[in-house]
């Protein structure tokens, strides 16, 4: 059992962790877990690489814990606003909340500057199934999903659970991930030389336009 922490040693603990929370987030997604050392993380981290074992069991347990931390980055983003919602049978206030919500993550994954390590630690573990996988998307992407789905079949009229809103979801929510991960291409084939505030606006209405005409072209007629 670890000794315990005085007040001053348990925020200094709190800050390694955290640090350590990060390196492995970068690292994982950017070489993947298989190819990333304890030893790499802990000195990305400025740590000994005994609190890798102290914090986390070690590297599975720190891969989790990265895990847990980017879903709550993003919950932290989606979760307010659908649990503010209050759409009921009108699909124009669930067309509206919808886009709330994406233009939302648009807004963190574009505008922060930690999202580009959680964009690509997120692609990179989605891609591999196991119990991270497993965890990430029970606790995080199936609800969110679903919330989206919802809202999505409201506005259409279609039924929230049926191949064309669940893949819909996807492909508008693909966009905001698309753009992040591929900023690169994006920003030289725009030839924008510092992406800011009015490149994400641009990139913001392409999208919202997107979600519109999905909605329009799938809306279900009115008998």
């Amino acid at each position: 059992m670890p000794p315990k922490l005085s007040a001053q040693t348990g925020k200094a603990g709190d800050q390694t962790r955290m640090a350590l929370l990060m390196a492995g987030v970068r690292l994982f997604g950017t070489k993947g877990v298989d190819a990333t050392s304890t030893r790499e993380i802990a000195a990305a981290a400025n740590a000994n690489i005994a609190s890798i074992a102290y914090h986390f069991g070690g590297k599975d347990g720190l891969r989790l814990a990265c895990a847990e931390m980017v879903a709550g980055r993003i919950q932290a983003v989606v979760l307010p606003v659908l649990q503010s919602i209050d759409a009921r049978d009108d699909p124009a206030a669930a067309q509206a909340a919808f886009e709330r919500v994406i233009m939302g993550v648009a807004d963190f994954m574009l505008g922060q500057v930690e999202a580009r390590d959680i964009a690509s630690f997120m692609v990179r573990e989605m891609g591999v199934p196991g119990p991270v996988f497993d965890k990430v998307y029970a606790d995080f992407i199936l609800p969110v999903h679903r919330s989206l789905c919802t809202l999505l079949g409201l506005a259409t009229g279609q039924d929230p659970e049926s191949d064309l809103i669940r893949l819909g979801t996807f492909s508008i929510a693909g966009q905001v991930v698309y753009f992040r991960i591929g900023h690169a291409i994006v920003a030289r084939r725009m030839e924008w030389q510092q992406p800011g505030p009015d490149e994400l606006a641009a990139i913001k209405t392409v999208i919202l336009g997107n979600i519109r005409a999905f909605v329009a072209t799938n809306r279900k007629p009115v008998r």
